[in-house]
């Protein structure tokens, strides 16, 4: 089995709502599906440079329990510059974290609208 690329599925409340953060604050643009053409306003799909998103209406809207409150995955995206992306997602009305040192660089954690946890990532290589 040979993996080619793999993509985030997200299940929010609301796909334009949703679909309107990720465009706003991450730079994310609408794609057609390979498979499925344009949307039909029940799902998106989305990019922004290697990363494709598809975010689904979900059929039970819940709130997603607050980070680091469950065992799973965080889902990390590498930035140029975590300044203006946080400044970005803070209007918009994202939870966000500190921003950290770590060995590679700097990270932050933030809650989408829905609750969906990411990291942003700022290496000391990217700039």
């Amino acid at each position: 089995m040979k993996l080619r690329r793999g993509e985030i599925g997200l299940f929010v409340a609301d796909v334009g709502r949703a679909t309107g953060f990720y465009m706003a604050t991450l730079g994310f643009k609408r794609i057609p599906d390979p498979h499925f053409g344009e949307s039909d306003g029940s799902w998106e799909k989305l990019q922004s440079g290697d990363l494709i998103i598809t975010i689904f209406k979900a059929q039970t809207p819940e709130a997603a329990p607050a980070p680091a409150s469950r065992s799973g995955m965080t889902a990390d995206m590498l930035i140029d510059d975590l300044g203006p992306a946080v400044m970005k997602l803070k209007a918009a009305g994202a939870r966000v974290g500190d921003v950290r040192d770590w060995p590679g660089g700097k990270v932050v954690e933030f809650t989408d609208l829905d609750g969906i946890c990411w990291a942003l990532i700022e290496s000391k290589g990217s700039k």
